[in-house]
């Protein structure tokens, strides 16, 4: 049986490239078509819109990974069924729990590959989103030229990268009299923003200066610094697709993330943390409903009911994280509970259909 296994796991794998490359294709198009609004915007080009979609590709085949694997099962396991091919396996002795078992090994291989691909995805989503942003400036590149600049009165800060959303880079503040002499310089390598009222600078140079002319300057390792612009003003605000793993635990455990942001982004780390056990639920339920023959409209009303049936999973997802937050449960609770409660699901179906 050990050949039968090797050859379903091949056509398993045949199914899953398929699907993803459709599912991929599909939402860049319709991506394209919505960064299309913007071509001719400042300097955003056609060229800059198929980069910023391509850029973004591998972020969405990791955030689609569950429901490739529900419809590459359902597909595979459909297509070997119309060809008899499971119907002998079945009669050689191969129960539907095995075949069950198998689509989930297949499903946990598939989420090795999307957890390399993790790794690569998110900086590359953020290179979209710095190109984007970039491009579609009035003022062009310019976090990667010198940075911007901001003036509060006679106070002038400059900002040379903000790769990071905590994490400023290239710090220098400028301080002048009313006579537009230089009063004090500060420059700092990095920052660290504790409040938008409170940030750390590292490797701080200070020199202050009288009648345009240096009196001290000092060097700290680290040093408090009030921002002087208005702290309602968002500097910039960076899509959550492009937080690494590591990025969203630094901000969740951040002692001053106790927004709403904050519980969005905790979601969204227990979403990807998740992502395994959801994509090996989805592809142990898809299992039973391709071995079930009396379906009107053959192999298409099949993939009709398994995609009707991963947004029906999803919304269900969706509906039961929030109530778990409204009831005041747990995010990793409310995040992993959905996935589980598919998985005893497609479990005792399984066992029925056996």
């Amino acid at each position: 049986m050990s050949r039968a296994f090797r050859y379903l796991a091949r056509e398993l794998a045949k199914s899953y490239l398929i699907i993803a490359l459709a599912m991929l294709v599909m939402f860049d198009l319709l991506a394209f078509l919505a960064e299309s609004q913007d071509i001719g915007d400042a300097q955003y080009s056609a060229l800059d819109a198929i980069l910023v979609v391509l850029y973004s590709t591998p972020a969405l085949l990791v955030d689609l990974s569950p429901f490739i694997a529900l419809l590459a099962t359902l597909n595979a396991y459909d297509r070997l069924n119309a060809t008899s091919e499971l119907i002998a396996l079945r009669g050689a002795g191969v129960s539907g729990m095995r075949l069950g078992r198998l689509a989930a090994y297949v499903a946990a291989l598939f989420m090795v590959v999307i957890a390399g691909v993790e790794w690569t995805a998110r900086p590359l989503r953020l290179e979209a989103s710095l190109l984007r942003m970039h491009e579609t400036a009035r003022v062009g590149n310019l976090l990667r030229g010198s940075g911007f600049w901001i003036r509060t009165g006679s106070t002038f800060v400059n900002v040379a990268g903000l790769q990071d959303a905590s994490g400023p880079s290239g710090i220098r503040v400028f301080t002048f009299d009313d006579r537009a002499r230089l009063q004090s310089y500060l420059r700092a390598t990095s920052a660290e923003v504790i409040s938008p009222a409170d940030w750390r600078l590292q490797n701080v140079w200070h020199k202050q200066f009288a009648d345009g002319a240096p009196v001290h300057s000092e060097t700290l390792p680290t040093m408090h610094w009030q921002p002087t612009w208005d702290r309602s003003i968002k500097l910039y605000d960076l899509p959550i697709a492009s937080f690494t793993l590591s990025e969203l635990r630094n901000r969740v455990a951040h002692p001053s993330n106790e927004s709403v942001g904050a519980q969005t982004e905790q979601i969204e780390l227990w979403r990807r943390l998740t992502l395994p056990l959801s994509s090996i639920a989805f592809a142990l339920l898809a299992a039973p409903f391709a071995l079930i023959r009396n379906i009107r409209g053959g192999r298409s009303g099949r993939l009709a009911l398994g995609a009707a049936l991963a947004f029906l999973v999803y919304i269900g997802q969706q509906v039961a994280t929030n109530a778990g937050i409204l009831a005041n449960l747990s995010i990793p609770v409310t995040s992993a509970l959905p996935p589980l409660i598919v998985l005893v699901f497609a479990v005792l179906l399984m066992r029925r259909m056996n």
